[in-house]
């Protein structure tokens, strides 16, 4: 078993972190300012979930296999990470050209440089993040998480305060966070710092291994990013900026507790899981894991709804003491906004099943089936009305966790899907 004391220190960190968030952004960012950087904030998600997902899933899924030479595949990575860039800038110009158009503001081509930045540090964090979870590193995850944490806090807040509180003051202290976080990276790799270049073979074995498992990651990132982002576009567009600032600040809120409560198991299961997957012998086997999958789930869910309704209980008494009274209206938002968040993240543990037996071709038709669904509710409920999309928020994780699940489960425990494993690792025996 790994650990505790790191692991619910964290978790402690993250929640210190978000009551001081709570209090500075509500007391000194206006809410149409804050739907503006809350939008820049999803739009540094793009690497990590797009041009970085495939090398950031590599690394979760085999940084114990490579563990024997860790400084030869960490040096990969690194070079891996920058090269992605040819991919990530261009998509970065094209999202912003076409947010500028839209919005007609071209505050957005401004701020390209610090997207650029953000998103590389992001995607880097992540993948480091992945090394340390797999290498038994809970410390190194908590003071990652923690000197993080604080730069992302204080370093946009601190630079607005002292200039202006604008888009372009918020996103240059993020960028100067994301250079935080490469520092760090660096600290805790330092042992692999001057490792030598791969041999060309080995070389050529990861890339092709990113191309057939990691490659398909482009497109789970997609469903992720509508899963977890795509409500904050959506209110912008039907409701407005001051609607959109309040439901921006009630979701960052909200996602603090499923948030934690997943970072927590993630770290608690998932070593575990893909070590059992790699043993895997018996269709019994996979049933086990399979069940164990249902298990934290329902662990989540417990939590996470626990946590939320606990929320929505203390929320409107921390209007005037943590929560300013221009952000009150966010107050009534914080249970859906919460939700949402975990509707996005209720098939984590179930994805799982699907990794250990390296289907991403499955994992991506699940993603993508529950992502559309979801943003279409969203789309279609906000054009009814408020009270329609507050609605299907709430309703969201019984939709996302039910349909996932049958989904996974058909594609892992089938016959067809067992034979394939067989097929393909000689694993599974009857």
């Amino acid at each position: 078993m790994r650990p505790l004391l790191p692991i619910v220190f964290n978790q402690l960190v993250t929640l210190g972190f978000g009551i001081v968030w709570m209090k500075l952004v509500s007391e000194f960012i206006e809410p149409e300012i804050n739907d503006a950087y809350g939008r820049f904030l999803t739009l540094t998600q793009l690497g990590m979930l797009l041009t970085h997902s495939g090398l950031i899933n590599h690394t979760t899924r085999y940084w114990q296999r490579e563990s024997a030479q860790a400084g030869i595949y960490a040096r990969f990575l690194w070079s891996i990470s920058w090269q992605a860039l040819k991919y990530l800038v261009p998509l970065l110009v094209i999202t912003v050209l076409g947010v500028s158009l839209f919005y007609q503001d071209p505050i957005w081509i401004w701020i390209l440089p610090f997207l650029i930045l953000g998103n590389i540090a992001m995607a880097l964090n992540m993948t480091g993040t992945g090394a340390l979870n797999a290498e038994r590193r809970p410390w190194s995850v908590l003071f990652l998480s923690s000197v993080g944490g604080a730069a992302r806090l204080f370093l946009p807040l601190g630079l607005a305060l002292l200039t202006s509180v604008t888009l372009v003051t918020l996103s240059v202290g993020f960028a100067l966070h994301g250079l935080v976080l490469i520092g760090c990276l660096l600290l805790l790799f330092r042992s692999t710092i001057g490792s030598p270049r791969p041999p060309e073979a080995q070389a050529t074995k990861w890339v092709q291994e990113l191309r057939e498992y990691g490659r398909p990651f482009v497109w789970l990132g997609v469903g992720a990013w509508l899963m977890q982002n795509a409500d904050r576009w959506v209110v912008a567009l039907f409701f407005g900026k001051m609607q959109s600032g309040h439901f921006v600040f009630a979701t960052g809120i909200g996602s603090i507790i499923p948030t934690m409560i997943i970072g927590a198991l993630m770290q608690l299961v998932f070593p575990a899981i893909f070590r059992q997957a790699d043993l895997a012998k018996t269709q019994q086997d996979w049933q086990s894991i399979a069940k164990r999958c249902d298990q934290i789930t329902v662990v989540f869910l417990i939590l996470s709804f626990t946590g939320l309704f606990m929320l929505t209980l203390i929320g409107p008494y921390l209007v005037g003491s943590l929560i300013s009274a221009k952000y009150a209206p966010a107050v009534a938002m914080l249970f859906p906004a919460g939700l949402a968040m975990v509707a996005a993240q209720v098939n984590q543990f179930h994805y799982l099943l699907l990794q250990g037996q390296h289907n991403s071709v499955g994992m991506i038709k699940v993603m993508m089936i529950i992502a559309g669904i979801k943003t279409t509710g969203s789309i279609i409920a906000a054009a009814i009305s408020w009270p329609a999309f507050i609605g299907w928020l709430i309703l969201s994780p019984v939709v996302s966790g039910f349909m996932g699940r049958h989904l996974i489960r058909n594609m892992a425990l089938g016959n067809n899907a067992l034979l394939s494993v067989k097929e393909n690792t000689g694993q599974i025996t009857p």
